[in-house]
């Protein structure tokens, strides 16, 4: 099956194609990164925390000091310094004054004292104690009126990320809780894939543009869905417009396209009728065509080129004009191309278990296929039971509507009941 070894894209596949290159790499800004793709494993630089630090507000003292207090009888310690978060750890606590033993201040993200020995090893938070002051002769007493643990409330060095901990994997799509542990390890950028830059063109004379319209004439469905999920993938995406049935108009539009974008795709035009002129187009213009029609519904008029520009080859997808064969086609084909350019992982789908008990058109029986294609149909996840939408005519935009999966039946499966587990990706 043409779509099963594409989806597997890989360094083989490519270099075959002659489009094996990579996409650059380009610093990003930590506030701009999110969604970005990592270009490099990104490592730790430091532990986290770097010191061992207080978990509350409260006085760090020695816990052994607490073993026997209690209400009747409190442990008192006389404090001798303030920490507050940020400040430089004090580096002596102090010697023991008149008996009473020494405490520190500490606020919550404050560094331990250091030099102690580990004397003073635990926080006792500032409402487990009572505190009092000499003002004669300004100093300060807590009395504690409960053991306390040895280490409690202290947060020791590296507790969080080691030195050298993986924070990101190469190919990664950075996410928000990303930028939080890249931003708690110091880093300010990251490497990242530069975005691919596509551009979008709808074919046909019956769409409307800005420079013609009548009252037979329909409104561009594919461009402006096209070129929206490209965008939410962290690509570059430019609409180009609608570009009419003529040979000159179309090569003209394409080849100003290829040297400013990695991808360059159209919708419609990709079939055997007679305004189906992309597939002449190619040759015209020198491109080499890897694959035209794939054994997949919807979308099996699809074509796959590269055509020849200044820096080399640049990816063609000839996609078909059905807006909902089109959206299949650009998930499982453009998606799966720029997969391998931007070094992503690979995707994996989810499982999920098919209902048909309440698809009014099935009634609980068996959902029927053709074996010879890969079938992808629109469908309605909740939690891990997933519902076909039963009308998946690739040219109604309404039923689409409620979508919010793909359901992927590979060739050579032509039944599903109720019960079976499917392959889901999201839409």
């Amino acid at each position: 099956m043409m779509y099963a070894a594409f989806s597997r894209f890989g360094k083989c596949e490519a270099a075959k194609a002659g489009i094996a290159r990579r996409l650059p790499i380009e610093k990003c800004s930590l506030c701009n990164a999110c969604d970005r793709v990592v270009a490099r494993t990104i490592y730790s630089p430091i532990s986290t925390p770097e010191y061992d630090t207080s978990a509350m507000d409260g006085f760090a003292l020695s816990a052994e000091s607490t073993q026997l207090a209690s209400p009747a009888s409190p442990a008192v310690f006389e404090v001798t310094a303030t920490t507050t978060a940020g400040d430089i750890p004090q580096s002596t606590v102090g010697d023991v004054r008149d008996g009473i033993p020494p405490a520190v201040e500490i606020m919550t993200g404050a560094p331990f004292p250091l030099g102690d020995g580990d004397v003073l090893d635990c926080c006792v938070p500032v409402e487990d104690v009572l505190v009092s002051e000499n003002k004669s002769s300004n100093r300060r007493y807590i009395s504690v009126s409960k053991p306390a643990r040895r280490h409690q409330h202290r947060r020791f060095a590296g507790g969080d990320f080691s030195k050298g901990d993986t924070i990101l994997k190469a190919g990664e799509v950075i996410q928000p809780q990303h930028i939080m542990a890249l931003a708690s390890v110091g880093l300010t950028e990251v490497p990242v894939v530069r975005k691919p830059r596509v551009a979008v063109f709808s074919t046909g004379s019956e769409l409307i543009s800005t420079s013609q319209s009548h009252p037979f004439m329909i409104h561009d469905v594919n461009g402006p869905y096209l070129t929206t999920m490209l965008r939410k993938w962290d690509v570059d995406a430019k609409l180009c417009g609608v570009v009419r049935d003529d040979q000159e108009a179309m090569e003209r539009s394409i080849r100003n396209a290829v040297d400013e974008h990695d991808i360059v795709i159209t919708s419609g035009a990709v079939s055997a009728g007679r305004c189906d002129i992309i597939p002449s187009l190619i040759k015209r213009i020198g491109g080499r065509t890897v694959f035209h029609k794939a054994a997949v519904k919807p979308g099996h008029p699809i074509l796959f080129a590269v055509l020849p520009g200044k820096g080399g080859e640049t990816a063609f997808f000839g996609l078909p004009g059905n807006p909902v064969a089109a959206a299949a086609c650009l998930r499982f084909f453009v998606f799966k191309y720029i997969e391998r350019l931007q070094g992503r992982e690979r995707e994996e789908p989810q499982t999920a278990i098919l209902q048909t008990s309440h698809c009014p058109s099935q009634n609980g029986a068996k959902m029927a296929f053709k074996k010879e294609a890969d079938i992808f149909r629109p469908a309605i996840l909740s939690q891990e039971q997933v519902t076909i939408i039963a009308d998946h005519s690739p040219g109604k935009t309404k039923p689409f509507l409620y979508a919010n999966c793909w359901v992927h039946v590979p060739g050579g499966v032509d039944e599903l009941g109720e019960g079976s587990e499917v392959k889901v990706y999201p839409l």
